[in-house]
């Protein structure tokens, strides 16, 4: 097996490239044979065009199917229409269904006719169940039925009723030649206006126009009996006449009803749900037949020129594929020669680069000379010479700031050991901590055992303020009270609580916020951290707020660095903390001793003067004198019961 270790870059980019020949010319005949495969891509389509040209197809189907269900429901009433209708119901939507999941493959032109067919069945779906309603209700269904139905039965019978009523009166009157004439012109009237009621009722329910003549000539014949009861009705008694005038006004009423009847019987809406079928339903079925008319048509068309545009492309893209093989096997073999003098020279001056970086010289600079892989591998070696420049400049930074930090720590250590005034001690850490990371403005909470954050020391030095500590100034704040379970649900939550019960450090660039606690003042940046024990117990807060560039000023995020060490600057902090802890826990217990010293020695007080002989004696005198009163006050009842008896 050959060693290429061996060979020069020059020798190596020349089998390299030679290899690359070789393998350029295989994949050139791997991808003419493989092209084949592009035949079944194209034969995809099928996927999209075929399923969508047929659920298109199925949906005009279906649509046909429940267009001719509502048809025949209407026109038959018979249920199993209806049933027939929700079968296609399903179907049809099953068909959008699979049309929509199909869409992303479509054409915007086929999505757009989608989502119109979509709004136009969502318009059309409504329509059948109202139409269904209609259908089974023949008063709303048939207008014309309705008015007969209900005003027209109720005015005719009136007059049936009471033409009936007169008949009988008429018949209880003497049985002369003219009352016989008026019972005659009676019944002749009643059976007149039944004939007319009865051929007005058939025209109605058919519309046969035979039924309309019917009535017509009824109307003529009871119009003449009418006539005939109202010429003789001075032979009528009271209550006949009262009655015909009933009669009168219940038949001129009635008589108003047939016109409005046959007009609309003879219009298209003498059928409601007939007339929404024809102008809403079937216009609407009709726009989505057309709409899945043309997307299968689209998709048949598409298939065509696809699966024909596809096979043009197999035969052009193995011409091609055969033209670039042999292109490339000519460049190659020119390029193996051409880049070998371009290649290995500037790697050379490369190797010299790195040779100057290995020894020290961080200042050393390739030059670019082109943009191809040499010229990233030199600007990445003067990127990575000035990345490690910036590195040794960050290392002695920290350095320096570790350096800063001992400083501040090892006094505060030696202090800790020996200050006895530790709220001095306090503040003093927390001036160091606030100097050190170059905050305008700092807080130390106190963890205290009813759960909240007291305020110990407060700084700020935009707004000159210094509260706690040496200062004299007492801190008023109130203190802020740890969020319970419901409080933690809550929006509003203070920074410092939230370290203190979660015992992480939190360090926000970008908090962007007023101090709820000094008025006027933004809190830009913010670094919050725990003050736990050796235990992990937290004991208190430490909040520094506005990290400033220390050129500019200007308010900066607190730097992770940072971070890290001032996180182990609060063990010191902790350790003072929990000696002012315990500094405050002893004050108050010597105070409470105190009161309880105070407290006993009045008691020895109190019972030095009750047992001597001169309070004994006191005592004495002052229960005699209270059994002397009581001697007095009986004897004075005494008296004055026997005065009264």
């Amino acid at each position: 097996m050959m060693k290429t270790q061996f060979f020069s870059i020059g020798r190596k980019l020349t089998f390299g490239f030679g290899v690359l020949v070789v393998l350029t010319f295989l994949s050139a005949g791997i991808s003419y044979f493989g092209s084949n495969r592009a035949t079944l891509k194209i034969n995809q389509t099928d996927d999209v065009r075929v399923p969508t040209a047929l659920a298109a197809s199925r949906a005009q189907a279906n649509l046909l199917r429940m267009l001719g269900d509502v048809r025949g429901y209407l026109a038959l009433g018979d249920q199993q229409y209806r049933r027939s209708y929700h079968q296609s119901v399903q179907a049809f939507t099953a068909n959008l269904a699979e049309l929509h999941q199909l869409s992303p493959n479509l054409n915007p032109e086929n999505q757009r006719q989608l989502r119109e067919l979509r709004n136009v069945y969502e318009q059309w779906i409504a329509l059948p169940e109202k139409l269904f309603a209609l259908r089974d209700d023949q008063l709303d269904r048939e207008p014309a039925y309705k008015l007969l139905a209900t005003e027209g039965v109720r005015l005719a019978g009136g007059v049936l009723i009471a033409i009936n009523e007169m008949i009988e009166m008429q018949g209880q009157r003497e049985p002369s030649k003219e009352n016989l004439e008026r019972l005659q012109d009676m019944a002749r009237f009643q059976g007149n206006f039944a004939a007319m009621l009865s051929a007005l009722r058939g025209y109605v329910t058919t519309r046969n126009r035979i039924y309309r003549g019917e009535f017509e000539v009824n109307l003529t014949d009871n119009q003449n009996a009418w006539n005939r009861l109202k010429a003789k009705s001075a032979t009528l008694n009271p209550n006949q006449k009262e009655l015909l005038e009933k009669i009168s006004k219940n038949r001129d009423t009635f008589l108003m009803l047939p016109p409005l009847i046959f007009n609309t019987l003879e219009s298209e809406r003498w059928r409601e749900d007939l007339y929404l079928f024809s102008n809403e339903a079937v216009p609407l079925a009709n726009a989505m037949q057309e709409i899945l008319a043309k997307m299968t048509e689209d998709q048949q068309t598409l298939l065509t020129q696809e699966l024909s545009e596809g096979r043009q492309d197999l035969v052009t893209a193995n011409q091609r594929i055969l033209a670039g093989g042999i292109i490339a096997l000519g460049l190659g073999i020119a390029m193996s020669f051409i880049f070998r003098g371009n290649i290995a020279g500037p790697i050379r001056r490369l190797t010299t680069i790195a040779e100057k970086i290995r020894k020290g010289d961080l200042e050393a600079q390739a030059k670019i000379e082109s943009h191809d892989e040499i010229g990233i591998l030199a600007e990445t070696f003067n990127n990575m010479t000035g990345q490690l420049r910036t590195t040794l400049l960050q290392v002695r930074k920290e350095k320096r700031r570790a350096d800063d930090l001992l400083e501040v720590v090892i006094p505060i250590g030696v202090q800790l050991s020996s200050e006895k005034d530790f709220n001095r001690l306090l503040e003093t850490m927390l001036v160091e901590a606030k100097t050190f990371c170059n905050a305008d403005a700092g807080t130390l909470y106190l963890l205290t055992e009813d759960r909240h954050l007291q305020f110990v020391i407060v700084r700020n030095d935009s707004k000159n303020v210094a509260l706690g500590g040496t200062t004299g100034n007492e801190v008023l704040y109130a203190p802020l009270p740890l969020p319970t379970e419901e409080d933690e649900k809550s929006s509003h939550c203070y920074v410092a609580t939230e370290v203190a019960i979660t015992g992480i450090s939190s360090n926000i660039a970008d908090y962007k916020r007023q101090s709820e606690i000094i008025l006027d003042y933004s809190v830009h940046s913010l670094l919050t951290m725990p003050l736990k024990n050796t235990l992990g117990h937290v004991k208190g807060v430490l909040q520094l707020i506005n990290a400033q560039d220390s050129e500019t000023k200007e308010i900066i995020p607190f730097d992770q660095n940072l971070q890290q060490m001032m996180e182990s600057f609060s063990s010191l902090a902790v350790a003072a903390l929990e000696a002012y802890i315990r500094e405050q826990s002893l004050k108050q217990e010597i105070k409470q001793l105190r009161i309880e010293i105070d407290e006993a020695k009045r008691e020895k007080q109190v019972k030095e003067i009750t047992e001597t002989e001169t309070f004994q004696s006191l005592q004495a005198k002052a229960a005699e004198l209270r059994r002397r009163r009581q001697i007095k006050r009986r004897q004075t009842e005494a008296i004055s019961e026997d005065a009264q008896s």
